[in-house]
């Protein structure tokens, strides 16, 4: 696996930390090694996307999703090619329920498909268009969680 495109720091521990291109959402991040992580083997054969070539294109374009016991909601075969490469950690989305999760995901598949039409992403606009939007609404204080009133 070639990593040019995978943005990527060092610890302190020389342990190579993995840093989604894409946070929309930074409140919602949290930094996890790999050893922390709970996942499933079973559900690694479910995309359709090859992964290993689309982070070698794109690098991580989006968080991975954990619930509140580190277990993968959404983004286990990223992880396992990560951890594959000798990535030690990464910045993760944690999800309180179905509904964030389902959002979350909805998000990071838009993001990709976005991305990959070389489109910008600089605001939240993208979450308001019509394929999304009943989403947002449902998880509205997401984007709220963060700022100052």
């Amino acid at each position: 696996m070639i990593l040019d495109k995978l943005l990527k720091t060092t610890d302190h521990a020389s342990r190579i930390i993995a840093h989604p291109l894409y946070q929309i959402f930074p409140h919602r991040l949290v930094l996890k090694y790999f050893h922390e992580i709970k996942a499933n083997y079973m559900s690694i054969y479910n995309s359709k996307l090859n992964i290993k070539k689309d982070l070698e294109m794109h690098g991580l374009l989006n968080p991975i999703i954990l619930d509140n016991e580190n277990k993968i909601l959404d983004g286990v075969q990223r992880f396992f090619q990560l951890k594959k490469f000798k990535i030690s950690g990464s910045l993760f989305y944690k999800s309180n329920n179905d509904n964030e999760t389902i959002f979350l995901t909805k998000v990071g598949q838009k993001i990709h498909s976005m991305h990959q039409k070389n489109k910008l992403i600089n605001d939240w606009n993208f979450l308001f268009e019509k394929d999304i939007l009943k989403d947002t609404e449902k998880n509205i204080h997401i984007l709220k969680e963060g700022v100052l009133n």
